[in-house]
């Protein structure tokens, strides 16, 4: 598969004791897209998306929707202010071992 950036980081979304907390995850050689949509509804104001596709041999966690992502591979044990929220997360890894990867879509 095409890759783009080295790595990234995923923070799994977990709750202990009634208020979220995350694990970091450490992800390899990923393919990261980011663009700038207007949103729907009154307001108008852009909005960040990224689309991330991550090959099965880059990751052993399986991201799921609330999972905080940043596009490089940093050391912080929580999110950063400016990572974004996985809003859809879908398991591709079927077929050809060549081809299996998970599709993320981040706001």
């Amino acid at each position: 598969m095409y890759t783009n950036r080295p790595g990234c980081t995923i923070y799994e979304k977990t709750v202990q004791n009634r208020a979220p907390t995350y694990i970091r995850h450490e992800v390899g050689e990923i393919y990261w897209e980011e663009n700038t949509e207007q949103a729907d509804g009154s307001d108008r104001s852009p909005k960040n998306v990224a689309f991330v596709s991550i090959p099965a041999a880059s990751t052993s966690y399986s991201p799921k929707t609330g999972d905080r992502i940043v596009g490089t591979v940093i050391d912080d044990e929580q999110p950063p202010s400016n990572a974004m929220t996985v809003m859809k997360s879908s398991d591709l890894r079927y077929g050809s071992p060549l081809v299996q990867h998970w599709e993320i879509t981040a706001e």
